[in-house]
């Protein structure tokens, strides 16, 4: 039997009331979705000398939660259902590291005077022999009796960070913040958490070296109270220094440290660093991409920086799918070379077929686009594209056939918002209820987006908004014109984290300028589809002639998304989507909006959400389907 008094904060790790044996091997890894397993081998057996066990812990406390935070972060629990120890000794050596665990979760938790006893088979772990014999599965016994809990005492903070009036520098936490307070619960954590917060204040005021110099930690036990001094030393102020960088092969390093964009001389700012790691992610070409800051800041206060990198292969080749009910299905590949001359340069091959909802080939949607992109022109936030792109897209209201021929820049201002602009050139030849019609169309189409969603694929909160303008000219009919579109998208985690959380989406648009037999099917708006209006087919919404879908000179979209998780990995969306398009320069609310409801399913690959969407139109005219199915990867907005 062993038993202790906890003295000193250690590590975090934590175990509690329960038992489990262990006597069986884990299966081998395997395929897994949706909770179904594929290809899964049989498992290996157990080595002969393998030590099961079976472990019981209980804590001398009501409160079952905390019981529980203890139990689940128990090493020998929570292993109870994979391969036991190999031997005797090792399990001996796991029940040994146990006392630390269990009193770095007791301190966690607030707890400063607690027992630990440990017995196996009955007996003091440190009694029994490596070799010893012990039964199967061997009986292990944890008893835990926490104590009183601790609040802090005394609290003393040395060489804090001065205050700062720049917004960039403020720091998102204080030791304050975080609980370290007199007389607040006295979790180690907190302690831990604060030494880190005044660390990095520091750093956001351009110290790099900034460290904790020295931590006390008294428990009073007749008080109960845990008093905490912490000193800290700012180190030197620092600016950039050069950025070296390793790992490159084809890459060009010049290159590399330039789309850091971190400015020799300039101060040093953690935030920096971090977008430097982005940007050079930003890139496509590597697998890995860090910024090492020097170990020491030099006497001219400059801080030596290095960009290591691994590159990623220079060729890939992918491919997707998606189906619908009502659009059928589409398939779509592609061939990229990431790094063409040494400088992140991609060339890329896009083809696509869609529209497969029948034998047909005539039914099918063809595309084909060649894209070229140069990161880094003008400044390391600002990229090169040019686009060659052919297609023939056969839909119910018109079949078009176009080539068209792009050349744009992107820039991103600060994090969140970018802009781009493009000059482009377009012959395209519309056949539709009106006629069969050539247009040659050149434009400046420009976007502004705001991107303040916390994730890209799977968004929980923030929100995006996107403003594009795209002033043209139609040389067979000479006419000047403006495309005009502006779309939003909210997100609100009820809960918190990703539990339940409610996503809206709005949109308008709207062509000004000629009238609509004199403009591009391209660029007239419909509605309908799954990334619109769904239970209704894909661009099938909007005004009529001769009971045919012709697009219209305006629209409006709306949609309401309830997310919520049923389990890790599965959610429930229903949702509800609103809107049409219109013959006017303006939206007409006079006509009826298409409503369309129903419901989703939703799997977290990790990368992002498998989407299956059933939904049925609310309002359909004779020719709605009755319901529609759609399926893709990602939320639908």
């Amino acid at each position: 039997m062993h038993g202790g008094t906890a003295k000193a904060l250690t590590g975090i790790m934590m175990v509690a009331a329960g038992s489990a044996a262990l006597g069986s091997a884990t299966p081998a890894a395997a395929f897994e979705i949706f909770g179904f397993r594929f290809f899964e081998d049989d498992p290996e057996p157990l080595s002969p000398d393998a030590q099961p066990y079976a472990v019981d812990v209980t804590v001398a406390v009501e409160d079952e939660d905390l019981a529980e935070r203890l139990r689940t972060s128990s090493l020998l629990y929570a292993e109870r259902d994979q391969d036991p120890p190999p031997s005797t000794a090792s399990f001996l050596s796991r029940v040994r590291a146990e006392y630390g665990r269990i009193v770095a979760g007791l301190y966690a938790e607030g707890y400063y005077g607690g027992t630990v006893e440990i017995t196996v088979d009955g007996r003091d772990p440190e009694t029994i022999d490596p070799d010893a014999g012990l039964p199967n599965p061997a009986p292990v016994a944890i008893r835990i009796d926490p104590g009183p809990r601790f609040a802090f005492g005394r609290v003393a903070l040395d060489g804090r960070a001065p205050p700062t009036t720049d917004p960039k520098d403020q720091p998102e936490q204080t030791p304050e913040s975080l609980g370290l307070i007199p007389g607040a619960l006295a979790r180690s954590g907190i302690v831990l958490s604060s030494e880190s917060a005044l660390v990095d204040a520091w750093r956001e005021q351009g110290y790099p070296k900034a460290r904790i110099a020295n931590r006390d930690a008294i428990a009073d036990h007749p008080m109960n109270t845990l008093d905490v001094r912490i000193a800290v030393e700012s180190g030197p102020r620092a600016v950039y220094g050069p950025v070296g960088v390793t790992g490159t092969a084809r890459m060009d390093p010049a290159f590399v440290a330039y789309m850091t964009n971190l400015k020799e001389g300039e101060e040093y700012d953690p935030d920096d660093i971090e977008k430097a790691q982005k940007q050079l992610r930003r890139l496509g070409v590597f697998s890995s991409a860090r910024i090492v800051e020097g170990d020491t800041v030099g006497p001219d206060g400059r801080l030596p920086l290095t960009a290591n990198v691994a590159e990623r292969p220079l060729r890939v080749i992918g491919g997707g799918a998606s189906y619908s009910t009502v659009d059928g299905a589409g398939l779509e590949a592609y061939w990229e070379h990431r790094n063409l001359f040494g400088q992140a340069e991609k060339f890329r091959l896009d083809g696509r077929v869609g529209g497969i909802a029948s034998a047909d080939p005539e039914d099918f949607s063809y595309q084909a686009a060649a894209t070229f992109l140069k990161p880094g022109v003008l400044t390391p936030l600002t990229d090169l594209t040019a686009e060659l792109l052919a297609k023939r897209e056969p839909l119910d209201a018109y079949t078009e056939t176009s080539v068209r021929a792009r050349v744009g820049l992107a820039h991103e201002f600060f994090e969140g918002l970018t802009g781009t602009i493009a000059a482009n050139v377009e012959v395209a030849e519309i056949e539709d209820e009106l006629d069969t019609r050539q247009f040659v169309l050149a434009s400046l189409p420009g976007t502004l987006t705001y991107d303040g969603r916390d994730d890209e694929f799977n968004p929980t909160t923030g929100f995006r908004a996107t403003l594009g303008l795209e002033p043209f000219y139609e040389f067979n009919y000479g006419n000047p014109g403006l495309v005009a579109d502006l779309e939003g998208s909210a997100y609100l985690s009820v809960t918190g984290d990703d539990t339940l959380v409610i996503a809206a989406r709005a949109a308008v648009g709207s062509v000004i300028g000629p009238p609509r037999d004199e403009i591009p099917a391209s660029r007239l708006f419909f509605v309908g589809g799954g990334g619109s209006v769904r239970g209704y087919e894909y661009r099938s919404v909007g005004p009529e002639v001769n009971g045919e879908t012709v697009g219209g000179r305006s629209y409006v979209e709306a949609s309401l998304e309830v997310r919520a998780k049923v389990t890790e990995s599965i959610g429930i969306v229903p949702f509800v989507d609103v809107g049409s398009a219109f013959a006017s320069a303006l939206p007409d609310f006079s006509e009826d909006l298409k409503v369309g409801a129903g419901i989703g399913v939703r799997y977290d690959t990790g990368i992002g959400p498998i989407r299956v969407d059933a939904a049925v139109p609310l309002n359909p005219d004779d020719d709605d389907p009755a319901f529609a199915v759609y399926i893709g990867l990602g939320q639908s907005f």
